[in-house]
Parts: C-alpha cells; sequence; structure tokens
C-alpha cells in the first residue's frame, strides 16, 4: 500500500468498529486488530513516482510520464500539461476508457490537424493520440450473457457513447428478435413508460 491508501484503510476499519451493531466478542477485528495488521502492511515506497500538484511545480526537463485527470482533458493539470505538449511530434497522449462527446479528449481521438487551446487560440496537434479502451464496466459478452439468464420484457440502454449505444442496441434485437423483449435507447433527459401486468392472488 501506498501511505495515502494505508491511511484510508485504517480510516475505514476504525469506522466499521464504531458504526458496527455487533458485540466485541461477535466483531470480526477490534481496534487492536486493526493497529497491529498496520504494522504488518509494508509501504510502497516509488524512487522515481511523486504527486505534481501545479504547472509551477515542474520541472519539464527530459522525458517523463504523467499519468493525470481529468480524462476528458477539459481543464486542470492535464489540460494544462497538454497544452505544452500537444505540438511536438516527440511527444504522445494515451487515452484509457470511456471519454465525454465534446470534450477535448474526444476530439483528438480523431487525430485532427488542430486544437483549440483554453486562451481561444489554435495550436497545431503532432503528438501522438493513442486511445487504450479500459472500463470498470461490462462488455457485450458480458452484458448479453447477464440479460440471456434474465430475459427481461424491457431492456433501456443509457449512459453511453450514441454511436456505441446504437450499436449495443442492434446486437440486442438481433440476439432477442426469437423473444417479446423490448430495447429502448434513450437520449439524456428522455423519459420512457412502461406498462406491466400485475398478478392479482387471494389472500
Amino acid at each position: 500500500m501506498t501511505h495515502a491508501t494505508k491511511a484510508i484503510y485504517k480510516l475505514l476499519l476504525s469506522d466499521y468498529v464504531k458504526v458496527s451493531k455487533v458485540s466485541v466478542e461477535d466483531m470480526l477485528y477490534d481496534e487492536q486488530d486493526i493497529l497491529r495488521s498496520m504494522d504488518n502492511i509494508e509501504n510502497f515506497d516509488f524512487k522515481h513516482i511523486s504527486p505534481l500538484k501545479s504547472i509551477e511545480n515542474f520541472n519539464d526537463v527530459g522525458p517523463s510520464v504523467v499519468m493525470g485527470s481529468p480524462s476528458g482533458l477539459q481543464n486542470g493539470l492535464s489540460r494544462q500539461l497538454f497544452e505544452m505538449w500537444c505540438s511536438s511530434m516527440k511527444n504522445a497522449c494515451v487515452i484509457l476508457g470511456y471519454v465525454v462527446e465534446g470534450t477535448l479528449a474526444k476530439t483528438i481521438i480523431n487525430e485532427p490537424k488542430e486544437v483549440t487551446l483554453m486562451n481561444g487560440l489554435t495550436a497545431p496537434l503532432n503528438m501522438q493520440v493513442h486511445y487504450v479502451s479500459f472500463s470498470a464496466h461490462a462488455d457485450f459478452a458480458q452484458t448479453s450473457t447477464f440479460l440471456k439468464e434474465l430475459m427481461p420484457p424491457n431492456i433501456i440502454l443509457v449512459h453511453g457513447e450514441a454511436n456505441e449505444m446504437g450499436r449495443l442496441k442492434q446486437n440486442l434485437i438481433t440476439q432477442f428478435a426469437d423473444s417479446n423483449t423490448k430495447i429502448i435507447s434513450l437520449k439524456n433527459c428522455k423519459s420512457v413508460e412502461m406498462y406491466f401486468n400485475s398478478e392479482k392472488r387471494a389472500g
């Protein structure tokens, strides 16, 4: 664990002890267990990795790798560094996971010749841009397998990039062609009505 992770670990376990409703005898661990476990956790000391709080603290000399957020490159330190480095062919930007429409990250995936900077001016985009599809969400195979098990009467697709959502919808329509499953892909701020036949049973 890093020092920060170790501190969070202790905080969470301490909260468990405070809010636990069970007796001390039935607890999985108590305050003393927490203290003992902390002594057994080694800290990772990264000699070549350090946090960067602001652009003023960055010494831009020699090669380096920066892991930054937000991933959309809309603002913050990641945006500042991008604007410093985007015009040089020596640099590269690797974008991981889902990117939102309308963000700079989404724009540069298509590798335009130039980009608009935060001050309104434009700059040439000469750096390499790589996109790696990585997400903590389920992929199509996992989602379709789950839906096959459930066989729901309605499937509503939300929270996704429009083209990818369209592809998912078409694949699901093909998959559920022999059933009466209704598949809906909603745009933001749109509503949908569903009707269910409730079973009435004598009490």
